[in-house]
């Protein structure tokens, strides 16, 4: 934490612990970067390992809104999204639904998809908003840094990271599951203390996700004997119609960033679980955006190579399919598909009539997550996972770019069950074939073979740059010779047959990545 002290590297360190540094064979949720037209990719930066910091969502009352003068606004917005905007604002006053405009949700059967000029310019148009919530990423990141640098032992620092990220909302309860996966990144004690934003998070009122499943599944009269209706005073509720549920848990079953997950049972004996976005998760993250987006916009070119917006674009794009539920419920369909040849993978079923942007029912799955297996069943589970994962970079194409303990689960007969496929990725077949390669020269040894396919996945630019040490610039030349491959291969086998465990063991060639990091460039291309 101690190199992160400026407000504007909160969202941006949120941003690249999110993703940059997620585990090996997670990707980005976005669309598959094109032939044509290359994506810009992030240098890896060793030093940010032993770090982090993070901020995001949290509820907050919209203050009053000071419009900026129009022209200096309206002219990066279509004329036609901007004609939009004017006629609901008279016709509504209703900011909820001008943000749903924002994203397309306005038009028959839309989807939510991002749009980077949309979404920054409708919170131009509410700087209170944009200001008060970059000085909640300001206050959080110095509670943050304040136990961090306790040397008493008198805070216990992960508490403190999983409450602040908690508070702030989903975009930071998701960089907080992440993190909890990654020991190499923070503290063990950390990691563990993280894990509960895994499926322990801070819960919102039963009452709002009652009404949104009462609003998105069209009950008419109760939820569930027993369970009060939120729309009991509402026109048109009848309150001797027949339940929407024969059985629905009071409270939810478990919390995480964008929802919560209540347990019922259908008329027809099927137990499911109705999983609830939060109330004005959209807003939330798309204001976060709009921070992050001016946060990297001032930063732009003076601390990385790489085009941080156009990283971030994909990131974006991936969280705002994320909180449409029906995006959610088309991706399991397809994951499961994509991995049948496997046997075991399986995902829950949804029901198409009970699925909406806000609201989703799926069949309930009876299994334990890996916290709470034997060590013998946890090594299945473990083993199973990755196979999975690895056949979606290698073989599929289809990735889930969110698989942390929270979202896999080992059911009672054996299968392996992914939860939670907001977050997606494709890769193309290319890049599948380099990943497939770079295995391969692992276990053989290969390490000319190895760097090739660092190139060809994008870890590696062309050309290769090297330098002698972190002071100097980058360059394409030598000492040792003219064939940087060869030479940045040699060096890579040196490491590994000194590195403890060493030889073809992946854990090892990600410490000696780490170091080498310092001196031959390497990049987190856009779908990572």
């Amino acid at each position: 934490l101690d190199g992160l002290l400026s407000p504007l590297s909160l969202p941006v360190s949120m941003l690249l612990f999110a993703w940059a540094w997620h585990a090996p064979h997670a990707v980005l949720p976005c669309r598959t970067p094109s032939r044509a037209a290359p994506q810009p990719s992030l240098p890896l930066r060793p030093a940010l390992q032993p770090r982090a910091a993070t901020a995001s969502c949290s509820s907050i009352a919209e203050p009053p809104e000071a419009e900026l003068p129009s022209a200096a606004t309206t002219e990066a917005l279509p004329p036609l999204f901007a004609q939009i905007e004017k006629s609901l604002e008279a016709l509504t006053g209703n900011p909820q639904l001008l943000l749903e405009a924002v994203v397309g949700l306005n038009l028959p059967g839309g989807v939510a998809t991002y749009d980077r000029d949309r979404v920054v310019g409708y919170f131009q148009r509410r700087p209170t908003l944009m200001v008060s919530r970059a000085y909640e990423f300001l206050r959080a990141f110095q509670r943050v840094r304040s136990a961090w640098e306790a040397t008493d032992g008198s805070v216990d620092r992960g508490v403190v990271l999983r409450s602040e990220l908690s508070a702030l909302g989903p975009v930071a309860v998701k960089v907080g599951q992440t993190l909890s996966q990654r020991p190499d990144i923070l503290p063990e004690d950390v990691c563990e203390a993280l894990k509960g934003l895994q499926t322990s998070n801070e819960p919102f009122p039963n009452e709002e996700a009652y009404r949104v499943i009462a609003e998105d599944f069209g009950a008419k009269g109760p939820l569930a004997p027993g369970l009060p209706s939120p729309l009991q005073r509402h026109e048109g509720f009848d309150p001797d119609a027949p339940p929407l549920f024969a059985k629905l848990t009071a409270d939810c079953i478990a919390s995480a960033s964008l929802g919560q997950v209540y347990r019922g049972t259908m008329h027809d004996g099927r137990e499911i679980a109705v999983k609830v976005q939060r109330p004005g998760a959209l807003r939330q993250c798309l204001l976060d955006g709009s921070v992050i987006i001016v946060a990297l916009k001032a930063i732009q070119g003076r601390y990385w190579n790489g085009d941080l917006l156009a990283i971030f674009d994909l990131v974006a794009s991936g969280i705002v399919q994320e909180l449409d539920f029906r995006n959610e419920a088309r991706n399991a369909a397809a994951f499961k598909r994509s991995l049948s040849f496997l046997g075991y993978v399986d995902v829950p079923v949804t029901l198409p009539e009970l699925t909406t942007r806000r609201a989703m029912a799926m069949e309930w799955v009876h299994g334990r997550h890996l916290s709470d297996l034997a060590p013998e069943e946890a090594m299945r589970m473990t083993f199973m996972s990755c196979e999975a994962v690895t056949a979606g970079l290698v073989l599929t194409g289809i990735v889930h770019a969110d698989p942390h303990e929270g979202n896999i689960m080992l059911a009672d007969d054996g299968r392996l069950v992914f939860l939670d496929f907001g977050l997606m990725s494709g890769v193309e077949e290319g890049i599948m074939e380099a990943f497939a390669s770079g295995i391969q020269c692992v276990l053989s040894k290969d390490y000319v073979g190895l760097v090739r396919a660092f190139v060809d996945t994008g870890f590696i630019g062309t050309p290769i740059e090297w330098r002698a040490k972190e002071s100097d610039p980058w360059q394409t030349t030598h000492p040792a010779g003219p064939d940087l491959t060869a030479i940045m291969a040699e060096e890579l086998r040196e490491r590994m047959e000194a590195c403890p465990g060493g030889g073809s063991r992946f854990g090892a060639l990600s410490i000696v990545l780490g170091d080498m990091g310092f001196f031959w460039q390497m990049y987190t291309p856009p779908y990572i």
